[in-house]
């Protein structure tokens, strides 16, 4: 009977085993995975930044750069800035997941992984800091720690500048062909989207161009650019098209993020007059990228009265001048940016270009910085910007030895900073908010502000501060404010 007893035992044991074990599949969910994989986080980190980048460039950036101008309800225009910008909340959201890029590339080796999280970060920051000034960066997202911060202080954009520098020339170490394989890689990767770790160091050393030449006001760039570009091999940088780090949207629900508008809301900004003056004063390729002609000159053209024509309206036209029958007169941006709701187009999200790359070192040559001719770095500049739109739009457009010559774009030592400025702005098209950061750093183009405007005739120079931190870390909002200036639109950043 004692046997029978304990064999019964055994068989509840091994039953019970066998259920707790079942149970435990059973409770695994395939699609939560309990390892987070890198690639996944990584996509998600520049899905989400570019995206947020190009809203804020049709939202802001390419209005107050006057590429574009409000036609119906022209409050940015107007500078009417109470809370134009979402890059603070979009910003820190995302460097979350670029924390834990890192964290996971650090645990498991991982150093391409661990040198994107910090080119992506460089990129975040830097686009914060530049539209804010002074805000929480080295005690930032630190909620979690064994010591948490729930009340960072904010650090002063110059210690921002030169922290983001150092995490750049970090990135650059990081990043090789031994670092492991970078998977899923949506702005790099090549036909099976497996990245190439050099393309990424080539982005983190012409990031740290942009930002050695954006504090050029304040700290002498001159030998920073100089290691650079003396060692090409240790510092890689965009050298063509090919190099350039631009996101290429697809069919749904990967499309451009600007085509899930309605056809109203994309009709209520049109070109620019000051853009569309440049442009047709010069007879620029590129217009015809930029924008579409005006209806009523495409109408007329039909019936044999005159050619296609490109013109736009001013920034803060007044309401008198905004009539609807305005819409004939004007030009629409141009079809590689929005057909139709939902319809794919062929523009893509634009981190950093070639053209960017050489306006930086034309003007690093033309001030003496670094030797080579601002000259060459200067039509190289016009020569990859309009390739790079010849390329995405597929217009017969180029750079001809005619264009090249036309006064205004032909290079003069004289003129050169306002020639370079000016053609860096026009390449800068639809960037990010670039061209505004550029014209805070060197006046040019000389834009007039806003016809009609809410900010006494000045064009605004950063955001104000989100109000939840006036709630949620006000000690140290007010630290910030004392030592930056006034939290309004028109407080000058650092490196201005």
């Amino acid at each position: 009977m004692k046997l029978f007893r304990y064999f019964i035992l055994a068989v509840l044991m091994v039953v019970t085993f066998s259920c707790d074990k079942d149970l435990e599949e059973i409770n695994r969910n395939p699609n939560n995975p309990e390892e987070v994989n890198p690639e996944l986080l990584m996509v998600t980190v520049i899905r989400g930044t570019v995206n947020q980048m190009v809203n804020e460039a049709w939202n802001t950036g390419n209005i107050v750069a006057q590429y574009t101008a409000e036609v119906r309800e022209p409050g940015t225009d107007r500078y009417i800035w109470t809370g134009a910008f979402d890059t603070w909340s979009n910003g820190y959201t995302v460097l979350r997941d670029v924390n834990n890029l890192y964290e996971i590339g650090e645990e498991r080796e991982l150093n391409n992984y661990m040198g994107i999280a910090l080119v992506m970060r460089a990129l975040i920051f830097s686009r914060m800091t530049d539209v804010y000034g002074a805000l929480p960066y080295s005690q930032a997202l630190k909620g979690k720690d064994a010591e948490p911060v729930y009340s960072p202080e904010y650090d002063t954009q110059q210690n921002i500048y030169a922290g983001l520098l150092e995490e750049l020339e970090r990135a650059n170490q990081l990043l090789s062909a031994d670092g492991g394989e970078i998977r899923n890689d949506i702005l790099y990767g090549n036909g099976g989207n497996i990245g190439d770790p050099m393309l990424w160091r080539k982005l983190a050393n012409s990031l740290k161009l942009r930002l050695l030449m954006r504090q050029s006001n304040e700290v002498d760039p001159s030998q920073a650019i100089q290691q650079i570009l003396n060692n090409p091999g240790q510092y890689p940088i965009f050298t063509s098209n090919s190099d350039n780090a631009t996101l290429t949207y697809v069919a749904a629900p990967n499309l451009f993020p600007i085509t899930g508008t309605r056809i109203g809301f994309w009709k209520d900004r049109r070109l620019s007059k000051t853009l569309s003056a440049y442009l047709n004063n010069t007879n620029d390729p590129r217009l015809q990228v930029y924008a579409e002609p005006t209806s009523q000159s495409v109408e007329a053209n039909k019936q044999g009265n005159g050619p296609l024509q490109w013109d736009g309206v001013r920034n803060g036209e007044t309401d008198a001048n905004l009539s609807s029958s305005i819409d004939g007169k004007v030009s629409t941006l141009g079809s590689i940016f929005y057909i139709d709701v939902d319809v794919p187009v062929k523009a893509e999200g634009i981190v950093m270009t070639y053209s960017e790359v050489s306006f930086i070192l034309a003007e690093a040559a033309q001030k003496g910085w670094i030797s080579g001719s601002a000259e060459t770095y200067y039509y190289e500049g016009i020569r990859s910007s309009v390739d790079y739109y010849k390329g995405i739009s597929g217009k017969s457009i180029s750079a001809t030895d005619a264009f090249l010559a036309t006064d205004s774009v032909r290079f003069e030592t004289a003129n050169a900073t306002t020639l370079i400025g000016t053609q860096k702005w026009i390449a800068l098209f639809f960037t990010d908010l670039q061209a505004w950061h550029e014209w805070k750093r060197t006046g040019i183009p000389a834009f007039t502000p806003s016809i009609v405007n809410n900010n006494g005739d000045r064009i605004p120079v950063r955001s104000l501060y989100p109000t939840t931190q006036q709630v949620t870390n006000r000690t140290n909002y007010q630290k910030a404010i004392e030592l930056q200036g006034e939290d309004n639109i028109n407080t000058k950043l650092w490196w201005q």
